[in-house]
């Protein structure tokens, strides 16, 4: 992901188009410089293959990989309910505009992407890697633009997320298959995540980010040496740091903040054994660096983390502290049903590592996602809010959507005690157990692992599923789109002419008219903002101007020839949605002409700004 982000950033300097060819190109120089630095600056061999293959681990993670992944693909699956489908959401309608902009401007930079809103800018930043994915698949495929958004959330969901989380799972506690094996399988047993940011927004930049972070946090505790590795290979775990940054700045950047404070807890604990060891070696001379050396982290975390602060404060607290906090321990956030089985099996964790002792810092961690929840769902609007919260919206759900991370590890620890206790118990009917009762001891375990493993996945993720598939299919009530005006969409590249533009009021669908058919719209996303003066002279008047009014000058300037008139029914019934009368509810079109409809949708054309003969009467 650090490679597609970068490789599109530098492309777009460098004035090349975006596609499967150019990327191409593109990786391979990274890599080749990649590799040159590996082994010119750190001394390392150009290829390292692991001497040793753990085949039990390897088993455990398949096993993990095929159960969890699959879970995960069969949910979203239901949700989707068909491939062309599409969220019937706020966000997607820029998403899914966003993807065609990439496509048809040839630019997946981080740098430019929010042109599509502010089209002047020289630098307008937006988070593109998800979109610059979602183009290569239409590229590739020639599929339409739901569909590769579809099939790319269910592999960023199905493949990149229960990877990752197994990845830091083996980071964390070493070589257990059957640990490894159960942080898969519960990957999928959380409405927050990946669920969760698929419903709500959809937010598609986080789902990625987020899929990404537990990789990331696995080198960062690799870094941080709280965990064995051979030192041998730390250039190479460096550079694989830094690329896990780029991955995440470029995927959204609330996913580095996160980072930031998922490392703190790991920082802190590696730093007091740092001290610890330096004051047995050297006596008090021993903490002279890491007292420096924390000075300029403890500054570079507090400018960093103020620079990633957004100042938005629309999401309110919905509850309280006590509540908050409960939610967040029983993975229930938002007052959600309790997953039984991974709320009982975290707690156990949680006792175990307790009385381990040797995992502070693990439940450090846990206790920084807790804490961010809380805040964001307790907290009143103040600085203490935006100062601990600032960078993810100050939302509810973003934070929400972090609990998964370091509760799946906590769950799968809890769920192997469990299974190795049962084990125990089993065996412990016999002073000298044969070959039988182990037998018949492991088929129990087994099947206990296989109830549990099936038992996550239901009750509250069929709650889940069952309201976002609201969201995404006709079973509901559509917000956005209506089936007829989805229908006359899929009509316009062969009505509307590729140089003309669409008016359409965003709030009520008309803005996805560019991301289905690739014809431009007068507005790409809603805006709380108060429109352009010549787009607000247009959604006043066109509807019956003449060929010498101001509206048919604007129009024929910026070649607005058409009108979509989906209706009043808007996605938010707020004031903005209602400054277009001359695109909604068209009762007498004077100065337009029907070109298609479908059910109540409309498409017309301003035949009277573009005939004068019809214009002067």
């Amino acid at each position: 992901m650090a490679v597609t982000g970068l490789s599109a950033v530098l492309l777009s300097l460098a004035g090349i188009p975006w596609s499967l060819v150019t990327f191409l190109l593109a990786l391979v120089g990274i890599v080749v410089i990649t590799l040159l630095v590996k082994h010119f600056v750190f001394r390392l061999s150009w290829f390292r293959l692991p001497r040793h293959v753990d085949w039990r681990t390897t088993l455990g993670a398949t096993a993990g990989l095929l159960a969890g992944g699959v879970a995960s693909a069969l949910n979203l699956i239901l949700i989707f309910g068909s491939p062309s489908n599409l969220a019937q959401r706020y966000d997607n309608v820029y998403h899914l505009n966003a993807v065609r902009w990439v496509l048809e401007q040839g630019d997946a930079s981080t740098l430019t992407l929010g042109r599509i809103l502010n089209p002047t800018a020289d630098i307008a930043v937006y988070p593109a890697a998800w979109h610059g994915f979602a183009a290569l698949i239409v590229d590739v495929t020639n599929q339409p633009i739901p569909v590769a958004v579809n099939a790319l959330n269910i592999v960023i969901a199905s493949l990149v997320w229960p990877v990752g989380v197994m990845l830091l799972a083996r980071i964390v506690f070493g070589a257990q298959a059957v640990l490894i094996a159960l942080t898969g399988v519960f990957s999928a047993g959380f409405t927050a995540f990946p669920i969760g940011l698929i419903d709500f927004g959809p937010l598609y930049p986080n789902l990625l980010s987020y899929a990404v972070l537990p990789a990331a946090l696995a080198l960062a505790i690799l870094m941080l040496k709280v965990r064995p590795r051979d030192d041998n290979t730390y250039g190479v775990i460096l550079l694989a740091f830094l690329t896990a940054i780029i991955a995440l700045m470029f995927a959204q950047p609330n996913g580095f903040t996160a980072l930031l404070a998922l490392s703190l807890p790991v920082a802190i604990f590696s730093w007091f054994r740092w001290v610890r060891a330096g004051l047995s070696r050297r006596g008090g001379r021993g903490i002279l660096l890491p007292l420096l050396i924390a000075a300029l982290f403890v500054t570079g975390f507090i400018v960093t983390w103020r620079a990633l602060l957004i100042g938005y404060d629309t999401w309110q607290p919905f509850t309280r502290y006590a509540s908050a906090i409960g939610q967040a321990i029983t993975s229930a956030p938002h007052e959600r049903g309790v997953p039984v089985v991974i709320a009982v099996c975290t707690a156990v964790g949680l006792i175990r590592l307790i009385r381990d002792g040797g995992y502070g810092w693990l439940l450090g961690l846990y206790g920084v996602v807790v804490a961010l929840y809380a805040v964001s769902a307790a907290e009143p609007r103040g600085a203490l809010r935006y100062v601990v919260v600032g960078s993810w919206y100050q939302d509810p759900q973003r934070l929400a959507s972090l609990l998964p991370l370091p509760t799946v590890l906590i769950a799968a620890f809890g769920a192997s005690g469990i299974l190795l206790w049962l084990w125990a118990r089993l065996l412990s009917v016999s002073s000298a157990p044969s070959r039988g009762l182990k037998v018949a001891a492991g088929t129990v375990v087994a099947l206990v692992a296989v109830l549990g493993g099936l038992g996550s996945q239901r009750g509250p993720i069929d709650e889940m599923v069952a309201e976002s598939r609201q969201n995404h299919t006709w079973e509901g009530n559509p917000t956005i789109l209506s089936l007829d005006e989805l229908a006359l969409l899929e009509r316009l590249d062969d009505e509307v002419p590729e140089d003309a533009v669409i008016a359409v009021n965003p709030w009520n669908g008309g803005a996805l008219a560019y991301a289905i058919s690739g014809r431009a719209v007068t507005q790409y996303h809603m805006s709380s903002r108060p429109l352009p003066p010549d787009l607000s002279v247009l959604a006043q008047n066109l509807d019956d101007a003449r060929y010498r009014s101001e509206a048919c000058a604007i129009a024929r300037e910026e070649r607005v020839e058409y009108v979509l008139d989906f209706g009043d029914f808007y996605l938010l019934d707020l004031p903005e949605a209602e400054n277009y009368p001359a695109f909604d509810d068209i009762d007498d079109p004077s100065a337009l002409e029907l070109v298609d409809e479908e059910g109540d949708a409309r498409l017309y054309r301003v035949a009277s700004c573009f005939d004068p003969e019809r214009g002067s009467i």
